[in-house]
């Protein structure tokens, strides 16, 4: 048995770090193609998406290479504008990728982008300027060409993971053929709308030789229809007043679900329905406000096509190193009772039945009604460990714990190929899978409106929406004088999703400083940086007695107000209390020192000479520190050395966390937020077992 990952299929977004427009648009396609951290309970594609821009290593402009040893398939946008035209780095550096790609078609494919109109002076390369350009220039303001372009990347990744689904021969010089686009109407009253959709898409020239646009009106065989192309098919329902009462609408209808045809209902309602057909439940829906609003109807079908086309595969790929079972049913879609239905057979009623759907995982009253038609049947997302379908754990295995997890922003986000995006969507979906399993999050922070503290609050607002029982779901652990800022309002209006666990001032230092306890203290001196930095500690100390385990990310190695580094600290203090501790290194900063110093290095951030040469500040407050603690103080001193050695001694094999050393350090070096998910799962239900 294999149980090495790699990636199923990734997309990467390359632009100049002086393009704005470049820069907006990579945001904007990440939120479609991967999802939106800000809304959890959107469903997003969940594709992998890396950004490329920001350079890699001092004196030299380009971004970090793209090792396609990564991923099984890869799909390459370079967004070209004229900084990036001019640039000779970022011509050699684009050069090479396209020569690499070129080898590896149809795996890994580069698209060009062009932002301007002089695109055809990058690369003076015959085989490059033969390639037909995604060209985006013409477009007047960033939102037209966000669309468009986002029309336009789903196109050409639906085509490239086209041959896998329909396992045709891959041919690297000619495109796969027609999506076949079925417009289900009733003739009654729905004629109008089909006809629009299917004049725009055959006056659209980038998309009229991927859509074969087709009525299926009375008189369509659609099974054959079906049949005859069914991995390469999609359904647009134009809901209207007469189509729930037409037998062969809703014929049409149960058919698509019964063998997964990516769906999308436009609704045209106008005076209403006798009767709804509750079959057209468990699609994305839009509403239809005329033609102008056909680009985004199409855009929403080719966001399912896409799904359609890699989820499948991508489970398929994680049966293959038996992390999923073999005979697990995959249904692109979250599961309904007629998903239940499908996949159900008498003849093996006693055995369970396991469906495997896409995150985010089904909120408690889904599941209860599920798990309604047969308790042996299950439903699981695919970041949640097998072994807990396999010996039949309770639902929530992790029910009561306390996780604590340390997350700020670092300082190597862009160089690494990440943003604060994809920082936020790693908090966002492990704190969803804690949620999901019964688990509390712990946070020790301040709540500024744009913080991690404020993603918390909106993750848990999401989950609660959908939960049968409200539950203590975020305690959040502040230190004096950041409770003191908490307002009633704030407290009345978030009562449901988070608990404040203020942790007093000291009495040493209250009484030796003359301290005000309900006045705020400014970290504006020596002396009053020093009082911040105990108070730090305190919580810290605190917080580490009171959570079952401690996840850290990320993490800033400056600028900072404590002793050390805030996520050192608290992996230092998970380990001294004996917590299980899961380090991920991929986003760098903070937790990827910690994680080098564990495999034995010595790196130079977690060193007194380097911490004190970034902050004046941070220096005297160090000597006040470690003054005070020779005087016969309760702390020790501020000690740099000691604490790598602490890293060091423990190990990666010392983590008490119920992965292997191996499984810890792959935990570490991977970049994949759904390996990351699920080995932080596997470890906490091992841990606890």
């Amino acid at each position: 048995m294999t149980t090495e990952y790699c990636p199923y299929f990734r997309v990467y977004l390359l632009w100049h770090p002086k393009s704005d427009d470049g820069k907006q648009l990579a945001e904007y396609l990440f939120e479609k193609i991967c999802g939106e951290p800000e809304h959890p309970l959107c469903r997003g594609l969940g594709i992998p998406v890396y950004f490329r821009s920001a350079p890699f290593t001092l004196g030299n402009d380009t971004p970090r290479p793209i090792n396609f040893k990564n991923s099984l398939k890869s799909a390459i946008f370079v967004l070209i504008d004229e900084q990036m035209v001019i640039s000779d780095s970022w011509e050699q550096y684009i050069e090479q990728l396209w020569h690499n790609t070129s080898k590896l078609v149809p795996h890994h494919r580069l698209y060009p982008v062009a932002l301007t109109e002089y695109f055809s002076n990058f690369i003076n390369e015959q085989d490059f300027l033969r390639t037909n350009f995604i060209k985006i220039y013409q477009e007047t303001n960033i939102q037209a060409k966000c669309e468009k372009l986002l029309r336009q990347v789903l196109h050409e990744c639906c085509r490239q993971l086209k041959p896998i689904e329909s396992q045709e021969p891959p041919n690297s010089g000619t495109a796969p053929s027609s999506l076949r686009l079925f417009l289900s109407h009733a003739k009654q009253d729905g004629v109008d709308i089909a006809n629009s959709v299917r004049r725009w898409i055959n006056e659209d020239e980038s998309l009229n030789t991927f859509f074969d646009a087709k009525d299926i009106a009375p008189g369509y065989d659609f099974v054959e229809e079906i049949k005859a192309g069914l991995k390469d098919s999609a359904l647009l329902i134009c809901q209207t007043d007469a189509y729930a009462t037409r037998y062969w609408c809703r014929w049409e209808v149960l058919t698509a679900k019964k063998h997964q045809v990516p769906t999308l209902l436009v609704s045209a309602l106008n005076v209403g329905e006798e009767r709804s057909f509750p079959y057209l439940g468990n699609i994305p829906t839009m509403r239809w406000q005329g033609t102008e609003n056909i680009p985004f109807i199409i855009t929403r079908i080719l966001l399912e096509v896409l799904r359609y086309r890699y989820f499948p595969a991508y489970v398929e790929n994680l049966k293959q190193i038996d992390r999923m079972p073999k005979q697990a049913t995959i249904v692109p879609c979250a599961p309904e009772l007629l998903s239940y239905l499908q996949s159900w057979q008498p003849s093996k009623s006693e055995d369970n039945t396991l469906i495997i759907y896409p995150d985010p995982p089904l909120g408690d009253d889904e599941i209860e009604l599920l798990n309604s038609l047969d308790p042996g049947l299950k439903a699981w997302t695919p970041s949640q460990p097998m072994p807990l379908v396999a010996e039949e754990t309770a639902q929530k295995p992790l029910l009561h714990k306390l996780i604590g997890i340390s997350i700020s922003d670092s300082p190597d986000l862009a160089r690494l190929g990440f943003s604060h995006f994809h920082l936020k969507r790693a908090l966002v979906e492990i704190s969803r899978h804690l949620l999901a399993q019964g688990a509390s999050v712990a946070y020790g922070g301040d709540l500024r409106p744009d913080g991690f503290t404020q993603d918390l609050i909106e993750m848990v607002k999401a989950y609660n929406k959908q939960a049968l029982e409200l539950g203590e779901k975020i305690q959040n652990f502040l230190a004096w004088p950041l409770h003191l800022g908490q307002t009633v309002q704030f407290l009345a209006q978030h009562k449901n999703e988070i608990t404040i666990r203020p942790i007093a001032l000291p009495q040493e230092l209250k009484q030796d400083f003359s301290i005000d306890e309900q006045k705020y203290l400014e970290p504006n001196s020596t002396v009053n940086q020093y009082i911040w930095s105990r108070c730090l500690t305190a919580m810290r100390e605190q917080m580490a007695q009171q959570i079952d385990a401690r996840i850290i990310l990320g993490g800033k190695v400056v600028n900072y107000k404590g002793a050390f580094p805030g996520i050192a600290e608290e992996a230092a203090l998970a380990i001294s209390h004996h917590k299980p501790l899961f380090v991920l290194g991929a986003f760098g900063g903070c937790a990827k020192a910690v994680g080098e110093a564990m495999l034995g290095e010595s790196p130079e951030v977690l060193t007194q000479a380097y911490q004190t040469a970034q902050s004046e500040d941070y220096a005297k407050m160090i000597q006040f520190y470690n003054q005070r603690a020779n005087q016969g103080t309760s702390h020790k001193e501020i000690n740099y050395t000691t604490l790598v050695e602490t890293f060091q001694n423990t190990g990666f094999q010392g983590l008490n966390n119920g992965l292997t050393e191996l499984e810890n350090q792959n935990l570490f070096n991977t970049e994949n937020l759904e390996e990351m998910v699920y080995l932080i799962l596997k470890g906490l239900q091992t841990a606890e077992a």
